[in-house]
């Protein structure tokens, strides 16, 4: 499975640990993004009347059908999670989802932003019903999502999970309770989604060109990283004579680096500065 990236779960005692994590009532539904070999599978059953697992895998379609033949409330789909329609799947009923899957480490961006995308339209509409997400990830991943303001950690994958949930780190899991062992230390957090938008940012398709041109450029101060955002400064002027051109307020300190501003402190940036 190493073109895959997948390292399977085996150890029971972190698999049974994870499953009671999530807080899972039995009338709540539990989308799991890939099974692998099931060992978590085995403990939401028992915790949910009805299970989704999504595994890209076909490989492991025979043996996943054989061990949970006829149970009757499980759904396993093979697929592509990116190619699961997640939003029809939330929105088919107003049942309370709970998300929980090992992310495959060379996956974990697109798939992390795959549910923030879902997760912000289902914000909009007031309709929320995926509840939260309890993910196993490379510890660094993990990390980064859970940072705060202030250290080297913090940066883009952090504001734009800010935007739609809070985040905890619940434990640390070892390669070894993994087949095959990776080189590196996982790490199970939970993301706590908002019922409804917490920030309103008026374009949000360039806010996320804004915070992945400054994170590009972590190391500068704001005045010299915005000084080449196209439509900060279309001539390449100094961002001190584009602030007196757009009318930003004095009190706001260019001097900063990305990695010092909340995502409150962003938005306001970008309020200031966006055509």
């Amino acid at each position: 499975m190493k073109e895959l990236g997948q390292h399977f779960l085996q150890d029971e005692e972190i698999a049974a640990e994870i499953v009671a994590s999530m807080g899972l009532r039995w009338e709540e539904r539990a989308l799991e993004i890939g099974p692998g070999r099931g060992i978590l599978l085995r403990f939401l059953l028992k915790a949910s009347h009805r299970v989704t697992a999504v595994e890209l895998d076909r490989r492991l379609q025979k043996s996943l059908e054989k061990t949970f033949a006829g149970h009757p409330g499980l759904e396993l789909v093979f697929d592509d999670v990116m190619k699961f329609d997640l939003m029809n799947y939330l929105i088919s009923e107003l049942t309370p989802v709970k998300l929980v899957g090992n992310i495959p480490y060379s996956l974990s961006g697109p798939i992390l932003f795959h549910i923030f995308g879902v997760v912000e339209r289902l914000q909009e509409s007031g309709e929320v019903v995926l509840k939260s997400a309890t993910l196993m990830l490379q510890k660094e991943v993990a990390e980064r999502l859970c940072a705060e303001p202030g250290g080297r950690i913090y940066g883009g994958l952090t504001v734009f999970r800010s935007l739609v949930a809070d985040a905890r780190l619940l434990f640390d899991v070892p390669g070894e309770a993994f087949f095959p062992p990776p080189k590196v230390t996982s790490s199970v957090i939970r993301l706590e989604f908002f019922p409804a938008v917490r920030f309103q940012i008026k374009d949000r398709f360039l806010f996320q060109q804004f915070i992945h041109h400054v994170f590009a450029q972590r190391r500068k101060m704001l005045k010299n990283s915005l000084a080449s955002l196209r439509w900060m400064c279309e001539d390449k002027a100094q961002v001190d004579h584009a602030q007196k051109r757009i009318g930003l307020p004095d009190d706001f300190d260019f001097t900063r680096r990305p990695e010092e501003l909340s995502v409150e402190d962003f938005i306001r940036l970008f309020h200031l500065i966006a055509p």
